[in-house]
């Protein structure tokens, strides 16, 4: 099998698992113009996958994508989506229920990142509810349907490397003081370790049922999702990453197809089966010490995504 690492390609990532693709149901979050989403449907779209079901909060974002991968022949289906509103995530869980199919992948893609401070329509923190409650909640959701037959991929971020110390700290006050402590970098960074810990608790939990799951870091890709990142935030979030872990190196960035690779990888690599529950970075499993030490926070963050969702994530 080919080597695969920083400069692998989604499209080499498909054409190495083509039978992975063809005739397979894709369910992918956040697929506006000019993110890894839809550059995950392009590259998937080139192997004949029986359905892309494209969600995102409005179908203008999302048009031209679709427009591209129809115009190759594959089917998709759009899928209205918000994450941080926990009403719009149960109209989209019973939508793809109607649809009569079963999800092959869910790729938990979507995401905002370092935004101001606000709180969603549920009363949680934007960060908070549109990175880690939504996609536990949509998650589960579609598990307790019996929609996912093989495969969970959420998108995470390097940010999310944090030890228990940080995370458990983090987690004392989710509303940062009503906005008065809030800071965007370390909110964002929360958000997704938060993520992190759902996946490693969840495949446990889905083990019996055949279906692996996965978190990963795409890399440092320029895209719309940086939209409040200034030069000031990246320094100050390298310096303090930097301050946690000695061997912190500034990431270089990636184009719109390598950052896509790793997602890829984890949703169709069958030799994976044997690694669920694990992080990849660069289309590898990474081994990083600080995600072992995150671990005791894991029941935590499970207890305070049900918490928040008023549900018992518990299946059959």
């Amino acid at each position: 099998m080919a080597h695969f690492g920083f400069n692998t390609t989604g499209d080499e990532i498909v054409e190495a698992f083509q039978d992975q693709v063809k005739d397979r149901t894709f369910l992918i979050t956040g697929c506006s113009v000019d993110g890894i989403g839809a550059e995950t449907a392009y590259s998937l779209a080139k192997a004949s996958p029986r359905l892309l079901i494209l969600a995102g909060r409005n179908i203008s974002s999302l048009q031209p994508v679709i427009d591209r991968v129809e115009a190759s022949g594959v089917k998709t289906v759009f899928l209205q989506l918000d994450l941080s509103s926990q009403a719009s995530i149960k109209s989209a869980a019973q939508s793809v229920q109607d649809l009569d199919v079963q999800v092959d992948v869910l790729i938990n893609n979507a995401g905002i990142m370092a935004c101001p401070y606000a709180l969603s329509v549920d009363n949680v923190e934007t960060q908070f509810a549109t990175n880690a409650v939504g996609p536990a909640l949509f998650t589960y959701l579609l598990l307790k349907a019996n929609l996912i037959k093989h495969r969970i991929v959420s998108v995470s971020s390097s940010a999310s490397v944090r030890n228990a110390e940080y995370v458990l700290a983090a987690l004392d006050d989710l509303t940062y003081g009503n906005g008065t402590t809030y800071s965007p970098i370390a909110a964002y960074s929360t958000s997704k370790a938060a993520l992190n810990l759902f996946t490693s608790e969840l495949s446990a939990k889905v083990k019996s049922h055949g279906i692996s799951v996965f978190a990963l870091n795409p890399g440092s890709i320029k895209s719309p999702l940086q939209r409040y990142i200034t030069e000031e935030m990246r320094q100050a979030a390298f310096a303090a990453a930097k301050k946690e872990n000695a061997d912190f190196v500034p990431p270089v960035r990636k184009s719109l197809q390598e950052g896509c690779a790793t997602q890829l990888r984890a949703a169709l690599d069958p030799s994976l089966e044997a690694r669920s529950g694990s992080y990849l970075d660069d289309c590898q499993v990474a081994n990083y010490q600080l995600l072992e030490d995150a671990k005791p926070a894991a029941s935590r963050v499970w207890g305070l995504l049900e918490q928040m969702t008023g549900t018992t994530f518990e299946l059959d």
